[in-house]
């Protein structure tokens, strides 16, 4: 068994196609065939299965698959160590992101750290909140963007974003400069999206109205969401990070009271125990986020956050 098998091995499982793996490692087709060939013959036992309803890990293959990545994570942390030595030099860091992440701040951050480090890899992983979480557990990344709370993780703050209501123009609240969530609640027609603010906003109308959300409709793309809005579908409560500057046709309000996500990094591990190269894109995220981002320090009255 050797340590290019288990990256071999990984990538398959991760892109569930042979040829994407090969074009991803800079290796031909045959020899991802053969590697996992050999080390299932010397394993006695299958580890892919491979049919008409596609290619996935058998049993065996999904516990190996947990100990593979263990060792091709320690591999590149030592690689990281000696990097270190030589004032990081090399390594990869493996990054979650989401939308509003992905919009608003990740291009900088990177664009910092490739000067810092211009030796170091960085690949990101774009997906939803749930996505990343279970990149996390799995060590799929090193460490991803998260909203609070993560209780099973380890996390840091970065920063905090303002949740808005969004509706049509031609709506009856419109024309008002706030929302409260007590008006919400007169309202069936809310829509909301796959998110952990939509845990934010349940807590937030529970606490104030002794009721849950008035939601009809629930999508999993926020440009649905916002498509939904603009006809006059419902109404929405979202983080300001994750709305376009200009939306035709919608308004965007503030929400009486303040309520806040907060956004963070979330590790499986300590992050006193992060590789060098993780721990300097940590360094440098908050660094970007301190120098570049507006964030109000003071207690704000009236303000809700989780």
């Amino acid at each position: 068994m050797t340590l290019n098998q288990l990256i071999i091995l990984i990538k398959i499982i991760e892109l569930k196609n042979f040829s994407m793996a090969a074009d991803e490692l800079y290796i031909t087709q045959s020899a991802v065939s053969h590697s996992i060939a050999d080390l299932e013959s010397e394993l006695d036992i299958k580890l892919i299965h491979r049919g008409k309803d596609g290619i996935y890990p058998t049993e065996t293959g999904v516990k190996i698959l947990k100990h593979a990545r263990a060792i091709v994570a320690n591999m590149e942390y030592i690689k990281q160590e000696v990097s270190a030595s030589l004032k990081l030099q090399a390594g990869q860091v493996k990054i979650g992101s989401f939308e509003g992440v992905s919009t608003n701040f990740l291009p900088g951050i990177i664009r910092l750290f490739k000067l810092r480090y211009p030796k170091i890899d960085l690949k990101i992983f774009e997906g939803t909140e749930g996505e990343i979480r279970d990149w996390i557990v799995s060590r799929t990344i090193d460490v991803g963007f998260i909203t609070f709370p993560y209780d099973t993780l380890e996390t840091i703050p970065i920063i905090s974003d303002d949740m808005m209501v969004v509706l049509s123009e031609a709506h009856t609240l419109a024309t008002q400069n706030s929302i409260s969530i007590e008006e919400l609640t007169k309202y069936s027609m809310m829509i909301t999206w796959n998110s952990n603010c939509q845990l934010l906003v349940k807590k937030a109308f529970k606490s104030l109205t002794g009721k849950l959300p008035p939601w009809k409709y629930k999508v999993s793309n926020i440009g649905t969401l916002l498509a939904m809005v603009k006809e006059g579908l419902g109404i929405a409560i979202m983080p300001k990070f994750a709305l376009p500057e200009y939306i035709p046709n919608v308004k965007i309000l503030p929400l009486k009271p303040i309520l806040k996500r907060r956004i963070g990094l979330a590790s499986i591990m300590p992050f006193s125990d992060l590789s060098p190269a993780t721990s300097a894109f940590v360094a440098v995220t908050l660094k970007w986020i301190k120098n570049n981002i507006l964030t109000d320090s003071k207690f704000i009255e009236n303000e809700i956050t989780y």
